[in-house]
């Protein structure tokens, strides 16, 4: 029986953990063509990609055993009101969407001269959640409420700048103002866990 795909709830990433638990390489990244893909000849029908908790946890992936559950499930997709635009917007902890959000740390140091305070999320590559999982980072400036903060999205490797800041888990949420560090959040928070990450954001106020 088939595996079926939820395109308009995934970020079709090279990273996607399914890949890492089929046992056949069947779930693969077609580089050629910058999507995921299955090789029907390589699948053993383990359905690891649709249930392991090591796999996708967004849903996307769907495991069908029986002629019906394939009509049910592709009906499901078929019916889903969701799409790809809705899901790419910057988040915090997934993937960078926005480019122009983006920026090295010597970039970042020229914005920390300004007046204006800035949220900083600093990130690693193997930090990266899907997209789906992770939360809008429009929700977390709602919840900050100063429509004069800015945002900007590092990829840190260096030592240094984890030591200056005391970072000690990514990805991490730096509020600077006055290019003076007023508060900071470490570690990933989901989607589930919002409210969570919200009442830690208050408490700094």
């Amino acid at each position: 029986m088939p595996v079926l795909m939820n395109f308009k709830i995934c970020d079709n990433a090279e990273a996607c953990n399914a890949i890492k638990v089929c046992p056949t390489k069947a779930f693969r990244w077609n580089d050629s063509k910058k999507t995921l893909e299955i090789d029907k000849d390589k699948c053993i029908e383990c359905g690891l990609c649709a249930t392991s908790e090591e796999s996708c946890q967004a849903g996307v992936i769907h495991f069908a055993k029986t002629e019906e559950e394939v009509k049910k499930i592709q009906e499901e997709i078929d019916n889903d009101p969701r799409t790809i635009k809705d899901l790419m917007v910057d988040r915090y902890g997934a993937t960078p969407i926005n480019k122009p959000f983006n920026c090295s740390e010597e970039e970042l140091n020229k914005v920390l001269t300004g007046t204006k305070p800035i949220l900083v999320e600093v990130y690693i590559e193997d930090t990266i959640e899907c997209l789906i999982k992770s939360i809008p980072i429009k929700e977390i400036f709602k919840c900050i409420g100063n429509e004069e903060l800015r945002y900007r999205k590092v990829e840190n490797t260096t030592e240094e700048f984890l030591s200056k800041h005391n970072i000690k888990e990514l990805p991490c949420l730096l509020y600077i103002e006055n290019n003076e560090l007023k508060w900071k959040i470490e570690g990933f928070y989901s989607v589930e866990e919002k409210e969570k990450l919200f009442d830690l954001i208050k408490n700094n106020f």
